[in-house]
C-alpha cells in the first residue's frame, strides 16, 4: 500500500479516455478539477470507511460499490462556484460524513 500525498501537495493522476469522461460530466456542475477530484474520492472513501465501520466488509477489503443515492434538488440550495459552497472553499462538505452515504444490495445502509 502507498501513501496519499501529504496535505498541501498536488497530486498527480494519468487521463484515459474513462477519466476523461467523468470529470466531463462533474464539470458540468460547475466544479473545478480540484473540486471534482475530491468529491469523488470523498463520496468513495466513505462509502468504504462506512463499510469497514459496520463491519459488513472486512477492514482493507475494497467494496463493491453498487448504489448512489443523491438528494432530490431544491431549487434553494446552492451550487458550486458560489462562496463556501464547495470543498474548495476549505470547509468540510455539508454532505460530507464519516459514514458511508449509500446502501447496500440488500438495502441496508452502511
Amino acid at each position: 500500500m502507498s501513501t496519499p500525498p501529504k496535505p498541501g501537495k498536488a497530486l498527480s493522476v494519468k487521463v484515459d479516455a474513462r477519466l476523461y469522461d467523468d470529470l466531463a460530466v462533474m464539470l458540468r456542475a460547475g466544479m473545478t478539477l480540484s473540486d471534482a477530484v475530491r468529491t469523488a474520492v470523498g463520496i468513495v472513501a466513505d462509502g468504504y470507511r462506512g463499510a469497514w465501520e459496520s463491519g459488513r466488509i472486512p477492514d482493507g477489503v475494497a467494496p463493491e460499490i453498487t448504489h448512489v443515492m443523491v438528494r432530490r434538488y431544491d431549487a434553494g440550495q446552492r451550487v458550486f462556484g458560489t462562496p463556501g459552497t464547495g470543498p474548495s472553499d476549505g470547509q468540510p462538505n455539508a454532505g460530507h460524513t464519516r459514514s458511508a452515504a449509500g446502501h447496500t444490495e440488500d438495502a441496508k445502509a452502511v
